[in-house]
């Protein structure tokens, strides 16, 4: 906290960023919310760091500051930074093949795929071929196993299309071959207990009692149920298996490591390691130009999952996000299912995040984060 930090009910906030605190408040106060929190970070210091509203759909129980809540795929973001430290330390290299580290993972004619290749999502294995269940998800070696014998369902390099839900188990499992080490235990090593954050992949019962619900709104239920945005990439991407937020609601959910879409945390934490990852110049957690080569554009194009134009780095990372990001065309980050986001704009030294429990349909940028990240930068 600065002497130019006003503190309220709702959190503390730079005097200057008074828009950003109205625009929050306005959120909790007409149902745009039921709860959230937005946090901003520049080069170390605490700009902004709001929360509120209720952590349940019947609202008893308040969202405190040290709430957390499932943040889906801005889960990525946090995963690319461990893979980012691996890369700097020479334990993967990224024109290797995946197949190097694991062996079995050469089957279905997979031998040749790079590392490169399946950070940046022109691996092919947006999916599993065989029908899963979410509850196999904890069942770490039995969907890894499944990905490593099946063939891709394209050739390396050919397409881009977005692995929602696979990435995590196949990035974690290169993890976990490097390092003998689970994500989980990754991320608490090499981040949250050095940070003194909350951010969890595999989150403590301790922290249970302090998690959101996860709640879906109408438009979450439209998203895809409309016909024009369901095809074969779709179903094959996202709904083997669906997301339920019955079954992210759960001890089990919580308790499991699903890199890809169950890290908990909240906007001050997120905030708070994407700085510290920004500042990889005076903590030396990677190189300049590890940093460099990670977080700029490795492939752009149309996304065949996305359905959109997407430019993605070496590490996974989104670059450029439009609006959501910034005004940087050299931010990075990650949005996740429902609204979720994080964000670090090396040029302006501004990092960002925003977490909520009210999972909307956005799929590339929730209005109420994109709002809020204009007010921003409306005033930097």
């Amino acid at each position: 906290m600065t002497k130019d930090n006003e503190i309220t009910a709702l959190g503390e906030f730079n005097k200057k960023f008074e828009n950003t605190y109205e625009l929050f408040k306005k959120n909790l106060e007409n149902d745009e919310e039921v709860g959230a929190s937005f946090a901003v970070y520049q080069n170390g210091e605490v700009l902004v760091n709001l929360y509120g509203g209720y952590r349940d759909r019947d609202k008893k129980n308040k969202w405190d500051q040290n709430t957390i809540v499932n943040i889906h795929s801005t889960s990525k973001g946090i995963v690319a930074m461990i893979v980012a430290k691996l890369i700097d330390e020479n334990k993967l290299d990224l024109e290797k093949n995946v197949a190097d580290y694991w062996p079995e993972f050469a089957n279905g004619g997979k031998e040749n795929i790079k590392v490169k290749t399946l950070l940046s999502h022109q691996a092919g294995m947006y999916g599993w071929k065989q029908p899963i269940d979410e509850t196999d998800f904890y069942k770490w070696d039995y969907v890894v196993d499944l990905l490593a014998e099946q063939e891709p369902y394209h050739k390396a390099d050919e397409k881009i299309c977005y692995h929602p839900k696979t990435i995590g188990f196949l990035v974690g499992e290169l993890i976990k071959r490097v390092t003998n080490k689970s994500v989980g235990k990754n991320l608490e090593e090499l981040l949250n207990s050095p940070l003194k954050t909350k951010c969890f992949i595999g989150t403590p019962s301790a922290y249970h009692d302090n998690i959101a619900e996860l709640i879906s709104s109408e438009s979450l239920r439209k998203a895809f149920s409309d016909p024009t945005n369901v095809d074969e990439y779709l179903i094959t991407a996202f709904l083997n298996p669906a997301n339920r937020t019955k079954t992210a609601n759960t001890a089990e959910w919580r308790l499991a490591e699903i890199p890809a879409m169950n890290c908990h945390s909240n906007s001050k934490s997120l905030a708070k390691i994407y700085d510290f990852f920004l500042s990889h110049f005076s903590n030396k957690f990677i190189s300049s130009d590890t940093f460099e080569t990670l977080t700029t554009v490795a492939v752009s194009g149309d996304d065949h999952v996305m359905k959109s134009p997407m430019q993605w780095s070496h590490a996974g990372y989104s670059v450029g996000g439009g609006k959501l990001f910034g005004k940087s065309s050299k931010a990075f980050g990650h949005t996740g299912w429902g609204g979720s986001m994080a964000f670090g704009d090396p040029e302006n030294g501004i990092s960002c995040a925003y977490t909520m429990n009210l999972l909307t349909g956005s799929m590339l940028g929730d209005q109420r984060a994109l709002k809020l990240v204009e007010t921003i930068y409306d005033v930097l």
